[in-house]
């Protein structure tokens, strides 16, 4: 169309004058002006600008959508059968609420222009609006699916609530109606609690980020005012527009990452903002923010008393079966004569003592007749071969001594100081401490005879062990003497008449040296001196 027309201007010839002849000839057309590629795209664009209304309202499907870093929206609209190379800049792309994506249905406001660089017509959007739900719905589901996934509103993250709290920091619009209902409900209900008041815009531009930055600084600076225990974010009733401050990502962000609890009262009752879901806890209104953060003075006063009454009946009546207990008490002979329970244990303790003499006596008496048994032994056997199991046995015997005298002490030295702990604990203190210093003295005594008595069978025990030295046959060696045997039988040559001529000998020096021999000739005994 553009073409015809432009052919259309560019040869049309002069209108028909009066006197003008139907039959005379037509004048040869005049021959078309060339043109450039810019001017023929300038003219397009021209044309298009006089022949389309300046805005237009285009419905269809997004696709190809792209951000582009500049903050530039890039999309194609299309339909079943055709499509619209379209663009939408920053300034018009920051104002959506909800974020494009392939697929979605939109009705888009704005205007056609071409792009002459590239010799095209684009669609330029000034306004993106979703078909069927409304921007705002469409872009608060967004959003709330979004931080539902990385888990902001997870029940397992939300903070409790104190039960008293000491101090509240209230966030909301100044001189505002919200303000005045938290107040009044506050001070109706638990006057006593200190209010911090923080004033914040509830809405218009930059809203989210006024009270996302109040949040967190009142979670950085809560030490300068000793202490919040608690926030209230409030604001009063109004429409989706007026509420939409509180449901920007900003603002959930800040309460998600506050250490200190947070409930929200924000519009009405039928009013949820993404706000309340990332909240600790959320109320309907304003003033039911502030009856959960509180409770009532009067009541907390009137479980106190009744607490006060069961505490004080108890602690009477604690006392009054004290009091007979410790007069039952009082008439148990124990109490009355405390020292015959020191005396009986004394006398038990003495038996013990005794018993424990006789046994240790016993005891060296059975290892000193063993002793002599193996003495008698080592005679009729050759000691060399027998001296390092007679060895080790002793020394056996030597511990298993010292463990049991050193058990048997320590038995009954636990056994007086368990003596002492229990008279401790039953008779009166002066009593006990004439009883107690005569255990000390009766365990002293006691861990002075077992140690005498350790000392000398130590003693006895190390006699009978020089006694076994001397009788082994390897000293005598070490004097200069040696002993001889058979080779073959190993038996020791005690007379001239046990060898025979030819017949190997061993005989044993000291430092465990073995000179072999042999009889040469039937030995002779020695003459005596006369």
């Amino acid at each position: 169309m553009v073409q015809s027309e432009f052919q259309f201007s560019a040869t049309a010839s002069k209108p028909k004058t009066a006197d003008t002849k139907p039959s005379q000839a037509r004048p040869p057309a005049k021959t078309p002006r060339i043109l450039t590629v810019t001017q023929v795209t300038r003219l397009i664009k021209k044309t298009l600008n006089e022949h389309l209304p300046g805005k237009i309202l285009l419905q269809g499907e997004m696709s190809n959508c792209k951000h582009h870093v500049s903050g530039h929206l890039y999309l194609t609209l299309k339909d079943d059968n055709a499509q619209l190379v379209s663009v939408m800049w920053k300034t018009a792309a920051a104002k959506l609420k909800f974020k494009p994506a392939d697929g979605m249905a939109v009705i888009a406001t704005g205007r056609i222009d071409v792009y002459e660089p590239h010799g095209k017509y684009q669609f330029y959007i000034e306004k993106l609006e979703p078909v069927g739900l409304g921007a705002l719905e469409l872009a608060f589901r967004q959003l709330a699916e979004k931080l539902r996934t990385e888990g902001l509103f997870d029940e397992a993250a939300k903070k409790a609530l104190r039960f008293v709290p000491r101090t509240i920091a209230i966030v909301t619009g100044e001189g505002s109606a919200a303000l005045e209902d938290i107040r009044k409900t506050l001070q109706r209900r638990f006057p006593i609690v200190r209010k911090l008041f923080f004033p914040v815009p509830v809405q218009g531009e930059g809203t989210a980020a006024r009270i996302a930055k109040t949040l967190q600084a009142i979670n950085r600076r809560a030490a300068e005012w000793d202490g919040i225990d608690l926030i209230l974010l409030a604001r009063g009733g109004g429409s989706i527009e007026d509420l939409w401050a509180f449901n920007e990502e900003a603002v959930a962000r800040a309460i998600h990452q506050s250490e200190i609890p947070i409930i929200t009262g924000i519009g009405h009752e039928i009013d949820v903002t993404i706000a309340d879901m990332a909240a600790d806890h959320r109320a309907a209104t304003p003033t039911a923010a502030a009856e959960m953060a509180t409770p009532v003075l009067d009541e907390l006063r009137q479980t106190v008393d009744q607490w006060k009454n069961r505490v004080s009946k108890s602690v009477r009546h604690t006392l009054s079966l004290s009091g007979q207990s410790l007069t039952h008490l009082a008439k148990r002979p124990l109490l009355a004569r405390p020292l015959d329970l020191v005396r009986l244990h004394q006398q038990t303790l003495d038996q013990q003592h005794s018993g424990l003499s006789q046994g240790i006596l016993e005891r060296f008496r059975s290892r000193e007749r063993q002793l002599e048994h193996s003495m008698q032994t080592l005679r009729q056997i050759e000691p060399h071969r027998a001296m390092g199991q007679a060895r080790l046995r002793l020394t056996e015997y030597l511990s298993e001594l010292r463990n049991r005298m050193r058990t048997s002490a320590d038995c009954r030295t636990n056994l007086v100081k368990q003596m002492a702990l229990r008279l401790h604990a039953h008779h009166p203190a002066a009593s006990m401490d004439a009883g107690t210093r005569q255990l000390i003295h009766i365990q002293d005594r006691l861990q002075l005879a077992n140690r005498l008595s350790y000392d000398r069978r130590r003693q006895g025990a190390e006699l009978f062990a020089k006694r076994l030295e001397n009788l082994n046959p390897r000293s005598v060696l070490r004097r200069g003497y040696s002993i001889t045997r058979l080779k073959e039988s190993g038996v020791i040559l005690k007379s001239a008449d046990q060898g025979r001529p030819g017949q190997p000998l061993l005989t044993e020096l000291a430092g465990d040296l073995v000179l072999e021999s042999e009889i040469t000739k039937a030995a002779v005994p020695k003459k005596g001196k006369k």
